[in-house]
């Protein structure tokens, strides 16, 4: 059939087209290459016999020439717009039959018509795309004015389709060897990374192989606030800061909630214009895919931006498809990395703490022995020699003295380890009443004088008046001050000092009992109220004891609701210990 068309400026014509229409031209790469013109010939040749005509053609337009891929019967290879017949059915996307062109006013004074060749036939059929784009024509010319039968001008439309396919065919394999090609790039150049350096190779290859500015993997951090927290961000081929932003108004979030690709090739800045990004960077296209955890929960995505619109979005979909499940079992790889770490350092932590406290037990009980049979040799040694000795009136209370003295040392051990029993297994009970501390302090230093000045140690006491009672048990709060002020007696060599405090401090009652002793070794302080902990847990140490007397200080204390701290510059710079426990009507307020 004819087209009718109004005789206009032909550029003018072209320039209405839509711009589309050239970018799906380039897209078939068919204007700088001569792939399989062996076959377009074979077209074009066939086409000329069909059609009887001395002249067939396969013509592209392009923005400003006709570009002859084949030809029949012609030795030409391109002309000017205004040189041809075929941007008019460019323009028409229609079949265009010119019976005879001198008689037509639309070609008549063309000047492929008054000159050489002297074209006075043209026909041709659109080489439309799937899309709905004139790409060029397939054309049969003669110098002689004619007609074209139906059935030739049926099989000419066939044989443009049959153009069209072998474009299609060839633009399918360019774009499978173009996949083929990137995947390849990215695999080899992420096949031996994991972890980080898998994920900055992997962005920073995407930016490459898509020729896109941006390349991110983000992880879904808050699911109640849906944020992203990127875990790897590359622009314009640098590795950046890892960044956070939410969900919310962004493209993203189509992708989460959809689970699946969602791509906006162009214009997405007014698609999602309250996206935080996508304005501050110039973003105009925008693709991206989620990847899932093994319960199929979307954990994050892969996504790029860029500046320009995307046009190989197929390239682009099918490396997302593929390495984003690579990023859901490398993230899941390293969940599992993280939880075995985390496994074998609890196993470790136990083991160490088992070691540990094998050590302290072996030590415990090589100086429990050694503190049982240091009272009992001399017990067992004088009544032995009662047994089998004379003494006069004196040296017989001398030894029942010492037989006193070391038993009743006996009876504080034993009764340290029931305590301390009895605390462990939280069995230990108080008998609460309003205490005087000052009584308390006053009655457990009048037990321990002699043992003092034996020493030449002077005890020094700063009582506030008016301190108000507390809530407690009297037997064991004196147990607390008479451990505190013995400890110091033990660690303060002849002729020191052991200073003790009461006042009040902020509705608490605060004891402090500070000595001139041997101090406290930085590395001991933390572990000074631990059970069976001392400095030195060898039996030849120079100081006895268990170390349990701290121990039941501490819990005793907290017991009453107060709190024991220890404080020391270091050996041989003394020890201060404080107790504060809270006043009667501060404890029964918090009841």
């Amino acid at each position: 059939m004819t087209e009718a068309l109004p005789e206009r400026n032909l550029t003018l014509m072209l320039t209405t087209q839509e711009s589309g229409r050239l970018q799906a031209l380039h897209r078939y790469k068919i204007l700088d290459t001569s792939h399989d013109i062996a076959t377009f010939d074979e077209l074009t040749q066939l086409a000329a016999q069909i059609c009887q005509t001395p002249v067939a053609l396969i013509t592209f337009v392009d923005a400003d020439q006709q570009l002859y891929q084949s030809s029949f019967g012609a030795n030409v290879t391109q002309a000017p717009l205004e040189d041809g017949f075929c941007p008019f059915v460019v323009q028409s996307q229609n079949t265009l039959i010119i019976p005879d062109t001198l008689a037509d006013s639309r070609f008549a004074t063309n000047p492929v018509v008054i000159s050489q060749p002297g074209v006075r036939f043209y026909a041709g059929v659109p080489l439309n795309t799937k899309d709905d784009y004139c790409l060029g024509t397939l054309c049969v010319l003669d110098y002689l004015p004619r007609q074209l039968t139906p059935e030739q001008i049926n099989s000419l439309e066939i044989l443009a389709r049959q153009v069209m396919t072998q474009l299609e065919l060839r633009f399918t394999a360019h774009r499978i060897s173009q996949i083929d090609a990137a995947l390849l790039k990215v695999t080899q150049g992420v096949a031996n990374d994991t972890g980080e350096v898998f994920f900055h190779a992997l962005v920073q290859h995407f930016t490459e192989v898509l020729d896109v500015d941006y390349s991110y993997i983000g992880l879904v951090v808050n699911y109640e606030e849906e944020a992203i927290q990127t875990v790897s961000a590359c622009a314009h081929g640098q590795i950046i800061e890892n960044f956070s932003y939410l969900l919310r108004d962004t493209p993203c979030h189509q992708v989460i909630q959809q689970r699946q690709i969602c791509c906006y090739p162009r214009g997405v800045q007014a698609l999602f214009p309250n996206a935080p990004l996508l304005a501050p960077l110039g973003i105009e296209s925008y693709i991206a895919i989620p990847f899932f955890d093994l319960t199929d929960r979307p954990i994050g995505l892969l996504g790029v931006m860029d500046s320009k619109p995307l046009t190989n979005i197929q390239l682009a979909e099918s490396l997302l498809t593929v390495f984003a499940l690579r990023i859901g079992t490398e993230v899941e790889r390293q969940k599992t990395e993280e939880k075995q770490i985390e496994i074998i350092a609890r196993e470790q932590q136990a083991r160490q703490i088992a070691e540990t406290a094998n050590q302290l037990k072996d030590e415990f009980l090589a100086v429990l022995s050694h503190e049982l049979r240091t009272p009992l040799n001399p017990i067992l040694g004088w009544v032995n020699l009662l047994r089998t000795r004379s003494f006069n009136a004196t040296q017989t209370a001398i030894a029942l003295e010492t037989i006193e003295r070391n038993a009743q040392s006996l009876t504080h051990l034993i009764e340290d380890l029931i305590d301390i029993s009895r605390l462990m297994q939280g069995k230990l009970s108080l008998n609460i009443a309003p205490i005087n501390l000052a009584t308390i302090i006053n009655g457990a230093i009048d037990t321990l004088h002699l043992a003092a000045a034996s020493k030449s140690i002077k005890i020094q006491t700063q009582i506030e008046p008016n301190i108000p009672q507390v809530d407690g048990d009297a037997v064991r709060l004196t147990q607390v001050v008479w451990n505190l002020i013995s400890n110091a007696l033990k660690f303060t060599p002849e002729g020191g000092q052991i200073n003790v405090e009461l006042k009040l401090m902020d509705a608490q009652v605060q004891i402090q009992v500070s000595d001139t002793g041997k101090g406290i070794s930085r590395d001991f302080l933390p572990h000074v109220f631990d059970y069976f902990r001392t400095s030195d847990g060898t039996t030849t140490r120079q100081f006895g004891g268990l170390g349990l007397g701290l121990a039941i200080v501490r819990q005793i204390v907290e017991l009453h609701g107060g709190t024991v701290n220890a404080e020391s510059f270091g050996e041989g710079q003394g020890s201060c210990f404080t107790v504060k426990i809270p006043i009667m009507s501060q404890r029964l307020t918090n009841l």
